[in-house]
């Protein structure tokens, strides 16, 4: 048996860095490919980041990019943040996307997606 092994090298010609911060935010709305949510905290167009709810007692989590940060007029420092899914891994199980698309009875009988 032949066994080869490659190593690959790269030069980082840039300096490389990661910074994060952590904020709370409101889901208002949601689509197969986005959604809009709402927080207190300014973040630019073309951030990537990592989008965490809790729902129905579960967590559910998903790589998005910002695509639009509008600040609300007249309510203080509020924005409504729209974000696209990066399609970085399937839709599973704990992806946001999975959980947002099965719809959830309420109390009405009628079914409608919701977040806790």
């Amino acid at each position: 048996m032949i066994e080869r092994a490659e190593v690959l090298s790269f030069t980082v010609t840039e300096s490389v860095g990661l910074l994060t911060r952590e904020f709370h935010v409101r889901l208002l709305n949601f689509s197969p490919s986005g959604c809009l949510v709402e927080t207190n905290t300014r973040v630019d167009i073309g951030t990537i980041g990592f989008l965490q709810f809790v729902i129905d007692g579960k967590e559910f989590a998903d790589d998005v990019q910002v695509v639009r940060c509008q600040h609300i007029e007249g309510a203080g420092s509020l924005y409504h943040i729209g974000a696209r899914f990066l399609w970085t891994e399937a839709a599973t199980k704990g992806t946001l996307r999975r959980a947002l698309e099965r719809p959830v009875r309420s109390n009405a009988g009628s079914r409608s997606p919701r977040a806790v």
